[in-house]
């Protein structure tokens, strides 16, 4: 048995006693065990012997912030809205553990969830303008699965922009992924609804943030954070939540961003029952609920973060282009576009850029959800997906743009 990667000390006459079980390991300045830690001493020879060539390693506790999870750093170009598809299917095959009737320990269920958590967090930082869009774009996966992963998204943006403790950023970014997950059976079917919800659905959509820390609970999550942020997740400031009708402070600021990054994503995704809501209106209805519903200053962040116009939202320009948001600037008005369609309705063979601030590409209008076209969002971003620079936005003007 060799000893790899240690800082070895030379042992002393008083570190050994005949008859006496040694307190460490001992090795060679090889690195080679000589003795095995509890063995007993059983001579003045063998003492002598270890005090002239041995060596101990003392053991070192691992300090408790390294053994926290990192956002992963991504050392090549990458495609954001593939690794945003490929983390989709990741999180379906969890959901599949919690079902499983063989299901692993928790610490592997606990181990997966935050290894999507980082990488979404890589993701953020490599291009949040482009996870956004996927958060407008992506429609291929189910809703219980594409739902968690833009309210992950969202989230991420506002505690980043926050500067909150990555052990804190987690347990949220792991209940914005299972917050629903006791809704996983009914979701689809509920989304795919066209008629209004009855008594009974009603009674368990309001029971499934409960059940759903319960379900952590049974799976054998130690996070106490994460447990208690799915049960708080659909709660409002004013008590008009559920499931326990939380008031004010009783309410965790992270359970507020969820709260935030949940009813947006709602309300712009499409349902066989409605078109989605145009992202202006939604942004609108939230702001005018701040401070009632949705805690104020992180209502505001959260217009901060999106702008008026966030990435991935379809928009028509005043020369009457249709084009889609890529990427946020200073200007909340005039973000960066690229064109898809022209005027006369034909396709450009590739999008174009285009600068918003100028009066010709000024956008006109968002668009209506039948004015859009299917596309792979990495033709609007590039092979190189586009990183504008942080900024920061004059949130007062925000709040006048909606």
């Amino acid at each position: 048995m060799f000893l790899r990667d240690f800082e070895l000390t030379r042992i002393t006459p008083e570190h050994l006693q005949v008859d006496q079980p040694v307190p460490w390991s001992i090795y060679d300045e090889f690195g080679k065990l000589l003795m095995a830690k509890g063995s007993t001493l059983r001579s003045d020879r063998q003492k002598e012997i270890l005090t002239r060539v041995g060596l101990f390693a003392q053991e070192i506790e691992p300090d408790p912030e390294s053994l926290i999870p990192k956002p992963i750093k991504f050392r090549r170009k990458v495609n954001p809205f593939a690794e945003f598809d490929e983390l989709c299917l990741k999180l379906e095959e969890v959901f599949k553990l919690f079902d499983s009737e063989k299901r692993p320990a928790g610490s592997v269920i606990k181990k997966r969830v935050y290894d999507i958590a980082i990488h979404i967090q890589g993701l953020v930082e490599y291009d949040s303008d482009a996870l956004l869009g996927a958060v407008h774009l992506a429609e291929q996966f189910p809703y219980h699965v594409h739902h968690p992963m833009q309210i992950a998204v969202l989230a991420e943006l506002i505690l980043e922009r926050l500067q909150v403790e990555q052990d804190i950023r987690l347990s949220v970014l792991a209940a914005a992924l299972t917050g629903n997950i006791a809704m996983n059976p009914y979701q689809q079917r509920l989304h795919q609804q066209k008629t209004p919800l009855n008594d009974q659905q009603r009674e368990v959509i309001n029971r499934h943030p409960l059940q759903g820390a319960q379900k952590l609970e049974a799976a054998g999550i130690d996070d106490l954070l994460w447990i208690e942020l799915v049960a708080q997740h659909h709660e409002k400031l004013d008590g008009t939540g559920y499931p326990r009708k939380l008031v004010g402070d009783a309410i965790r600021r992270e359970a507020r961003i969820l709260a935030l990054a949940d009813v947006y994503t709602a309300m712009v995704t499409h349902r066989p029952y409605r078109n989605p809501i145009k992202h202006k209106d939604s942004l609108r209805d939230i702001f005018t609920q701040r401070g009632s519903k949705f805690d104020s200053k992180l209502t505001l962040l959260f217009l901060n973060e999106l702008g008026v116009y966030p990435p991935g939202v379809y928009v028509r320009l005043n020369n009457g282009e249709l084009a889609v948001v890529i990427g946020r600037t200073p200007d909340p008005r005039s973000p960066l576009v690229a064109s898809i369609k022209k005027t006369d309705g034909d396709l450009f063979l590739s999008p174009r850029r285009r600068n918003t601030a100028t009066e010709q590409f000024a956008i006109r209008s968002a668009c209506n959800v039948n004015e859009r076209i299917k596309i792979n969002p990495a033709t609007l971003w590039g092979i190189s997906a586009i990183r504008v620079n942080a900024y920061d936005v004059d949130l007062s003007g925000v709040a006048d743009l909606i």
